[in-house]
């Protein structure tokens, strides 16, 4: 009767037996032999994703024909046992409509081709899930945070045990915290009686730069703060923050009762990978003083690189910065590495503490975690995927591979800017580049939309896989060089398929227009 009675309780009498029809239990679904099963198939598949030698872009289906693709892979409403035809489908279709960021063509965004063994650990921990965000249930995750942190202590030039770092899922949630940290420290009780017009200097605001981040933009909105308190700093000829506008910015916004209690830099914007004066804007900050923090998720991991290291020169006096490891450390998104130079900071982001996330007494386990630091209660122990690569390799291969992209990106420049039908819109500090495409014949009113038109083929015609970016409201072509298979000859294959495309464009609008020679002079100087 005792049986009967805990399973009328649990349900297995009643409404979830008539759904597991089908006699399948729990076990059938945890089922060893279909995880190695299911591993083997996805092992090998994705080997070949590694092929060094395969160039193509990113072939982009309509939404309504995948949605019936993805549908017809489901199985029925009551579930069935594992099925490896359906299983290797499934994954045949999530890589052919990805983007394959180990091709030479793939020259796009800022998603990086990957460390293998990176990508087998995140097979690890998904199966042997240990939540980050506190020591008791991830323990290895907590600890190769500090010596992650270690490691970058002393490249930066921080003493240890004087600065700390948090891991975040993406730079997002890094810059967001960061400027949290930044209005807790000006508005010490904005946490519980929120902004209002109480402040003593004057409105809140944050000051950034034009070429700033999206996300960095909107943090104004999402802390409260608004975003017409979002004071914009003027670029110099080389799109960085230029420092005598800045310094005419900020007394304006002071004139106009603005308290510019953060000053956010870049590292490396997303546009053309700039580098802000980091010296410069340190010292203004400190006038003012504005807590100055650094986007520097694409150019932070400049750190791991001898050569590229000067190039961040003022991030160590930076108050926080972020860097993206999943970006130019080569390993599975998401993993930010945000660091505050003041240890102890990091605690007035987020001043709540409850009972089931804090210990009231400190001890050497709870001072390893970071779960009261960030958004995140349960997170990922993405930090694994870099503690593993450098716990096997060391910081070699991440150099390595910077130095080469960069080097690669500063000899296409070159190339680019040695071709009478090509401009270079700057000269890259980074691994990223932009240019435009210019045959004679063609109103310069014409370029942007030539621009656009020309990524948009090369895109479709799957060869290769390029990015655009407006730069004062001309649009241009951009590329970021992230798969270190990349060679100079695959930057002049590019430069002959845009020429192609752009000799088709013009021939077509030639025909549009019903007279053929139209375009005469530019169809015999786009080669």
């Amino acid at each position: 009767m005792e049986t009967l009675r805990l399973n009328t309780l649990c349900g297995v009498d009643g409404r979830w037996n008539s759904f597991a029809s089908n006699t399948l239990s729990l076990d059938d679904y945890f089922n060893p032999t279909d995880f190695e099963d299911a591993a083997r198939i996805a092992v090998e598949k994705l080997t070949g994703v590694l092929e060094p030698r395969q160039t193509g872009g990113v072939e982009l289906r309509r939404p309504k024909e995948l949605t019936e693709a993805a549908r017809a892979l489901m199985t029925g409403e009551h579930g069935d046992v594992f099925n490896a035809e359906r299983f290797s489908k499934i994954v045949d279709l999530y890589v052919e409509t990805g983007i394959n960021l180990n091709s030479r063509g793939y020259m796009a965004r800022q998603f990086s081709s990957v460390l293998p063994v990176s990508a087998v650990f995140d097979m690890v921990s998904a199966m042997s899930p240990q939540p980050a965000s506190y020591y008791e249930a991830g323990q290895l995750a907590n600890v190769a945070d500090k010596i992650i942190a270690q490691e970058f202590g002393r490249l930066i030039g921080w003493a240890d045990d004087s600065f700390e770092m948090v891991t975040t899922s993406g730079a997002t949630l890094a810059n967001t915290t960061a400027v949290l940290t930044a209005r807790n420290r000006r508005l010490s009780a904005s946490w519980n009686e929120g902004m209002g017009p109480k402040a003593q200097r004057g409105r809140p605001a944050i000051a950034i730069g034009e070429d700033a981040h999206f996300s960095v933009s909107r943090i104004a909105g999402i802390i409260g703060v608004g975003q017409d308190q979002v004071v914009r700093l003027p670029l110099n000829d080389k799109r960085q923050i230029c420092i005598a506008g800045t310094k005419q910015v900020l007394q304006a916004a002071a004139a106009r009762g603005l308290d510019v209690f953060c000053l956010i830099a870049s590292a490396g914007t997303t546009s053309v990978g700039a580098n802000d004066p980091l010296v410069e804007l340190a010292e203004l900050a400190r006038q003012y003083d504005a807590w100055f923090h650094v986007d520097a998720a694409h150019n932070g991991a400049f750190l791991v690189s001898d050569r590229l290291r000067p190039r961040l020169s003022g991030i160590e006096l930076a108050d926080s910065f972020c860097l993206d490891a999943h970006k130019t450390l080569f390993v599975p998104a998401l993993c930010t590495l945000l660091f505050y130079r003041e240890k102890g900071v990091a605690d007035s982001a987020f001043p709540q503490k409850d009972s089931y996330v804090f210990d009231p007494f400190e001890d050497e386990m709870s001072n390893f975690q970071s779960g009261i630091k960030n958004f995140e209660c349960t997170k990922r122990p993405a930090i694994m995927n870099l503690w593993l690569a450098w716990a096997l390799y060391g910081r070699a291969p991440f150099e390595q591979k910077l130095d080469h992209l960069v080097a690669l990106t500063e000899a296409a420049h070159s190339y680019l800017n040695g071709l009478p039908d090509f401009e270079v819109m700057h000269e890259p500090e980074t691994n990223i580049l932009c240019f435009k495409h210019t045959p004679s014949g063609i109103d310069h009113a014409d370029l942007s939309d030539l621009q656009l038109q020309l990524r948009n083929r090369v895109r479709a015609a799957g060869h290769r896989f390029i990015s655009k970016v407006d730069l004062d409201g001309a649009t241009v072509l951009r590329i970021v060089l992230m798969n270190h298979r990349i060679e100079l000859s695959d930057i002049a294959a590019l430069v002959e398929e845009i020429r192609s495309h752009a000799q088709d464009i013009l021939a077509e609008q030639a025909g549009l227009t019903g007279n053929p020679d139209a375009y005469a002079p530019l169809r015999l100087n786009v080669g």
